[in-house]
């Protein structure tokens, strides 16, 4: 198994660490920019009491380049993001 992530990769499980205790949250995604710019959301499930993370899925990583991820969560009355992550994507036989 490689730890290199491909375009087209489906069942690449990408966790975030919050840093903090985020189990009450209500609500919980992976704010994305594509190499290109483009702005998506990956919806993400819990992944112990600190993380959160997502399942790629066909069509999730449509693009080679450094992809840009954020955990976005809502807990109470507010929501917050954490810090800004960079995801290398490779192109297919790279």
């Amino acid at each position: 198994m490689t730890t290199k992530v491909y375009v087209g990769d489906t069942g690449t499980v990408i966790t975030l660490d919050c840093g903090a205790d985020i189990s009450a949250a209500t609500a919980r995604s992976i704010a994305v920019r594509k190499p290109d710019g483009t702005p998506t959301s990956w919806s993400a499930s819990a992944s112990g009491t600190n993380s959160i993370q997502f399942t790629t899925l066909a069509g999730s990583l449509d693009q080679n380049g450094i992809w840009r991820l954020q955990a976005v969560v809502s807990i109470g009355g507010g929501t917050w993001r954490g810090e800004t992550v960079e995801l290398q994507v490779y192109a297919a036989f790279k």
